[in-house]
């Protein structure tokens, strides 16, 4: 069963890869905890594995700057365990645990909010580096107190949240910037740049777990991404993965129709990519409606046509 979407199309149903915009959620959620959790692994080994590699690349980066190093390597050493208590409580939350059953670690939440300590010994000699360290601080501190709310307001059945987290903070312009190939040989930018990658990892793992939280009732804003879709399943590269076999509840938004085909499903399937080292969850529809399989199909033809208008006859 698990082999479906590895058999090309000698299957009943066509299958092709083409943008769909949907939500993925496990049918049953985790079951007696402190927190309302889906049972979605959030942190796959993957994900993991680039989180270690992104801070280690931050360390050496901060051991090569040869100016005021002592001090840089304090500040950003503080700013890798901030980010680290943030990516903490994200486990626990994704596991149903709340952090406030360790009072000794949820006290330090108060010191957490008051930012990065060390940044300001910098202010004075390093201005641009002191605005950038500021434009990481920024954008922790938003999730963190959107967290903090969460964690506060839930509940064992509900996840509570206070809508969807915001997008184009400013550090998000320059890390792009940063990016650039002339940058790649200075220490401290690479340093940065890798730090607010670093950050971003664990941040972008909370935004998901919000998002599954708040973003069913709006299929308008569901991801929209390149999947293999057959009317049968549908095989997706994730961030996050989902237990084998685990029954899933898979919604996919019909732009055209304005309509939602909900879809029981099982995860027949989960790999790593080893290209994208997102995870390759494959679905198998668990007895789809005739109705919802054919409106899919039909979609499915239409991208079939626009596929075959690109090549040129002439």
């Amino acid at each position: 069963m698990n082999k479906w979407f590895r058999k090309g199309n000698s299957r009943r149903y066509h299958r092709v890869d083409m943008p769909v915009r949907f939500f993925l959620i496990p049918s049953s959620p985790i079951k007696d905890k402190d927190i309302y959790a889906t049972g979605t692994d959030y942190f796959p080994p993957s994900l993991q594995r680039q989180i270690q590699a992104k801070k280690e690349l931050t360390r050496q980066a901060v051991s090569r700057i040869q100016e005021q190093n002592e001090i840089l390597t304090e500040i950003f050493e503080e700013m890798i365990q901030f980010i680290e208590f943030f990516g903490r409580c994200a486990v626990s939350i994704s596991q149903g645990q709340s952090p406030k059953k360790d009072p000794q670690y949820w006290m330090s939440v108060k010191e957490h909010l008051k930012g990065f300590k060390t940044i300001v010994k910098i202010k004075a000699s390093s201005p641009k580096t002191y605005q950038y360290l500021q434009m990481i601080e920024i954008k922790y501190l938003t999730f963190l107190k959107r967290m903090i709310y969460s964690i506060n307001h839930s509940t064992p059945t509900h996840f509570e949240v206070e809508g969807d987290l915001p997008v184009g903070f400013k550090v998000d312009e320059m890390m792009t910037i940063f990016k650039s190939t002339k940058f790649s040989k200075i220490p401290l930018v690479q340093a940065i740049l890798n730090l607010s990658e670093f950050m971003e990892s664990y941040l972008e793992v909370y935004r998901q777990i919000n998002a599954d939280n708040y973003l069913k009732q709006y299929p308008q804003e569901w991801p929209l991404q390149i999947a293999n879709v057959s009317a049968s399943g549908i095989a997706l590269l994730l961030n996050k993965k989902f237990e084998q076999y685990m029954r899933v509840d898979i919604h996919i938004y019909i732009e055209s129709l304005d309509k939602v085909l909900d879809f029981d499903g099982s995860v027949v399937d989960i790999r790593t990519d080893e290209s994208t080292q997102k995870e390759r969850v494959a679905i198998n529809f668990e007895f789809p409606e005739g109705h919802l399989q054919d409106i899919l199909q039909l979609e499915i033809q239409k991208q079939e046509v626009k596929e075959c208008m690109k090549f040129d006859l002439s």
